[in-house]
């Protein structure tokens, strides 16, 4: 079976074993495509700073495309970490390249930002402060920075801003 030269299959991964099946699919020669989403991550241990991290960009699944007009993709089934591979009717699931350009280029962008950019926290915004003197309190977002957040709060009868981590607060 001959396959387009810029068509892109969909697999569809094992739960939480996306890593896993693009390692090895790469091994049997495929290309394979893991698009990944650069997230926000708070600290799990007070004191901690929080920190991005990558995450699958569509959980579960990944693209790939031969690397020779006659690979066969029936090897993509038994590939460990593989579910199978996302079928319409008898057909394989394509995607134009084109759409997986536009996938890559959304990654890089993202992959860019700065942690300011994709917290969950935004001027004007409602939060609570966690693991702090201030724990419990309720305080408006002022200004975000790579890792501290100004916030306004009422102390003592009147409005104080203090920075504190941003993982020491939590959206309302």
């Amino acid at each position: 079976m001959t396959h387009p030269a810029t068509a892109w299959y969909v697999v569809h991964t094992k739960p939480r074993q996306e890593a896993i099946a693009l390692e090895h699919l790469r091994r049997q020669d495929f290309e394979a495509y893991l698009p990944l989403f650069k997230v926000f991550k708070k600290s799990r241990r007070a004191g901690r700073p929080a920190h991005t991290a990558h995450e699958p960009m569509f959980p579960r699944y990944l693209f790939l495309r031969p690397t020779r007009p006659q690979q066969s993709l029936s090897t993509v089934r038994s590939t460990i970490g593989v579910s199978r591979l996302v079928m319409f009717g008898l057909q394989p699931a394509t995607l134009a390249d084109e759409a997986v350009q536009a996938i890559r280029q959304a990654e890089a962008q993202r992959e860019n930002a700065e942690l300011a950019d994709i917290a969950p926290f935004k001027p004007g915004m409602t939060v609570e402060i966690q693991a702090s003197p201030l724990a419990g309190i309720q305080a408006l977002v002022q200004a975000v920075s790579k890792d501290r957040v100004t916030l306004l709060l009422h102390m003592l009868g009147r409005p104080q801003s203090v920075q504190v981590d941003i993982g020491q607060v939590q959206p309302l």
